[in-house]
């Protein structure tokens, strides 16, 4: 027999109150005057004898009463069975993940009703229970079990989160904490396809109980954006560019007229609209036709209901970017090149005569400019293969005597030789259509437009390459190998031999090849389950300690750096959609913006038929809506066994009567 309330059992000790009062208020003498006293012995026996009779029934019923009064109070029970096999030890995942928020019923979220259904399986075992819990933050510490009490205070604090995890992230964790001794385990979630695909292949451990309780939505369609990237990279201010967004709707039912908002600083700037099949994608696009200074926090939101927790998207747009350009030169005077590349708000310039150059520079650069020099150190050659082979970029202006070798070495054109005509002839207009000019002119008047007149020193054979601009007798002028790394112009940029520099096209020619030249790493965004981002800063000295603040809170994350690059570890439990500001002490300032993973978003789930046909094992269950109500029913009724408190007050109540009998009756 056990007990529901054991410890009202310490109201036994009533029962000495019975006791107490028989022992000091019934035996108090009476004189009694009585005129024979032959008779007097006879009489006092028989009184004393039923006094003591009487006193003692008394007090008998009276302890009895108290004794099934405090038993019906502790509610004692007989165990059955089913109670007797549960388990001591208790584990639980409660995925708290944003897509959680969906609706289950009317008015009532998958993330409430899991809440629920956690406190209702928490109640299910004895007190004497011990618990592990766990959330996607994995903020919870696994190291010590937890009482009834301390987990159901856990409960009231968990609130959605940011980072979503996959099965094996949550049994890895769970699993690398836990003892070898039987246990129940739970698995409250969604199941979303995007994020618990590897429960397919889950087996877990036959000395083991694994309970899934899967919460079912009420729909699964869904509009988010997919991502945002610009145009063209290479943001430049005043400049024409355009944000792409690509949208997806996972719902049977198209979406018309959907309207998208761009915020920039806090001021709506712009809206576009979009159309959007059902179960596909769609692209719309915002022109960039407004002014843009340095950091420009931008985000993009619209109007989807019931699922609205990813209706936002965070992005920056940052013209702080710089192209590293290098120009090596032969001539100790200022170039049309260093020039062109003077704007220090776009470009990292520097300049060396052939004579005084810093060979470690050159790996450093994006851009390396060979500007009018006719023969290379075979060493520097080395340095410039090494640098296009890892991805750096090459721009090489020959100079009036070139050597050919060099050339030919650094480039993979054929055939490259001297022009021996050296007649002036006008270029073509730009091919519109090539990629090279995307972006940079308005409309194809360029073509009404006189182009430069060059004298071409050299010509080549470009075709493992592509030619950009091409003189009006056959002789490329501008060309670049397949991969776009190597540029190669046909004659010096002096003007004993072309116009070019005085020219309109110049100056966007040579932007384009420098912003085709940058590794643009910086990104738009980050999700905010990256554990570890990298930015790429000018100036980095390793001595700074950069914090991020949201406005809510500080965080100062794990940093390191390397060269210009700064590493930071972030803590992806506490990290959540929206801007961070990293600066320092010195008042350097970067914005960060952070958005939800995209899986996140796709909200297709297995089915309760889907997850039994994968875990289809004797000791893994399926608890579904109908079946959790009836396992926890049937837990409930173990837990209760065969209650017998109402016995108990029927008996008090049988020992309460008999004591009025007896004091009423027994005179």
């Amino acid at each position: 027999m056990n007990f529901q309330q054991p410890l009202l059992l310490y109201g036994l000790l009533a029962l000495c109150i019975p006791v107490i009062i028989h022992l000091f208020s019934f035996r108090r003498t009476k004189t009694v005057y009585f005129s024979n006293s032959k008779f007097l012995q006879q009489v006092k026996d028989s009184k004393s004898a039923r006094q003591r009779l009487k006193h003692l029934l008394v007090m008998a019923s009276r302890l009895l009463f108290l004794f099934f009064m405090v038993m019906a109070f502790a509610q004692p029970f007989i165990p059955s069975k089913e109670l007797e096999s549960q388990q001591s030890l208790v584990y639980i995942y409660l995925d708290n993940s944003l897509s959680m928020s969906n609706e289950v019923a009317n008015n009532l979220s998958a993330f409430d009703l899991s809440i629920q259904r956690a406190e209702r399986i928490i109640k299910l075992y004895p007190r004497e229970t011990r618990f592990k819990f766990l959330t996607n933050d994995f903020s919870t510490p696994l190291r010590m079990f937890r009482t009834q009490d301390e987990i159901l205070d856990l409960l009231t604090e968990v609130g959605h989160s940011g980072v979503n995890r996959s099965f094996s992230d949550v049994w890895n964790r769970l699993n690398a904490q836990t003892s070898s001794a039987k246990a129940d385990w739970y698995f409250i979630s969604d199941f979303q396809k995007s994020t618990f695909a590897e429960i397919q292949t889950f087996t877990g451990d036959s000395t083991q109980n694994y309970f899934i309780v899967p919460l079912i939505f009420n729909n699964t369609a869904n509009v988010f954006i997919d991502s945002v990237y610009l145009k063209n990279p290479f943001l430049v201010a005043n400049d024409q560019n355009s944000i792409v967004i690509r949208m997806q709707n996972t719902g049977d039912q198209a979406v018309k007229d959907l309207v998208v908002s761009l915020t920039i600083k806090d001021k709506q700037i712009a809206n576009a609209g979009i159309d959007l099949p059902a179960s596909g994608s769609g692209v719309t696009t915002i022109n960039l036709n407004f002014p843009l200074e340095g950091n420009n926090p931008a985000k993009l939101s619209f109007q989807e209901f019931p699922v609205s927790f990813d209706n936002e998207f965070y992005f920056n747009l940052n013209l702080s970017q710089r192209v590293s350009v290098l120009e090596i030169k032969s001539d100790h005077e200022p170039t049309s090149v260093a020039k062109v590349y003077a704007n220090t708000m776009l470009f990292d310039f520097k300049s060396y005569h052939i004579n005084n150059l810093d060979y470690t520079s050159v790996g450093q650069a994006d851009l390396v400019v060979i500007n009018s020099v006719n023969q290379l150190p075979s060493s520097l050659i080395d340095r410039l293969e090494a640098l296009t082979k890892s991805g750096g970029h090459l721009l090489i202006i020959p100079g009036t005597s070139p050597n050919l070798s060099d050339i030919q070495r650094l480039t993979p054109f054929a055939n490259v030789e001297m022009n021996h005509d050296t007649s002036w002839v006008s270029l073509e207009p730009p091919a519109f259509r090539h990629p090279f000019f995307k972006d940079i002119f308005e409309d194809q008047g360029i073509q009404l437009i006189s182009m430069p007149k060059v004298k071409p020193s050299l010509k080549w054979n470009a075709q493992r390459g592509s030619n950009f601009l091409v003189a009006k007798n056959g002789i490329p002028y501008l060309s670049s190998d397949y991969r776009g790394q190597i540029y190669l112009f046909s004659t010096s940029l002096s003007p004993e031999f072309t116009s070019f520099p005085q020219h309109a096209v110049f100056v966007p020619v040579m932007y384009k090849i420098a912003a085709l030249s940058k590794a643009f790493d910086k990104k738009l965004y980050f999700t905010t389950d990256q554990q570890v981002i990298r930015l790429t800063l000018d100036s980095l000295d390793g001595s700074e300690l950069f914090t991020m603040t949201n406005g809510d809170e500080e965080i100062i994350p794990a940093q390191r750096t390397l060269g210009n690059e700064l590493y930071l570890e972030m803590p992806s439990d506490v990290i959540r959609p929206g801007f961070y500001y990293l600066s320092t002490p010195l008042g350097r300032l970067e914005i960060i913006p952070y958005n939800n993973n995209r899986s996140e978003s796709l909200l297709d789930q297995y089915s309760e038929m889907e997850l039994a046909g994968m875990l289809n094992s004797s000791y893994i269950s399926i608890l579904d809506g109908d079946r959790f109500n009836q396992y926890t029913e049937k837990i409930l009724q173990a837990h209760s066994g065969l209650p017998l408190w109402k016995y108990a007050v029927i008996m008090a109540l049988i020992f309460l009567l008999v004591e009025v009998l007896l004091i009423r009756i027994l005179k």
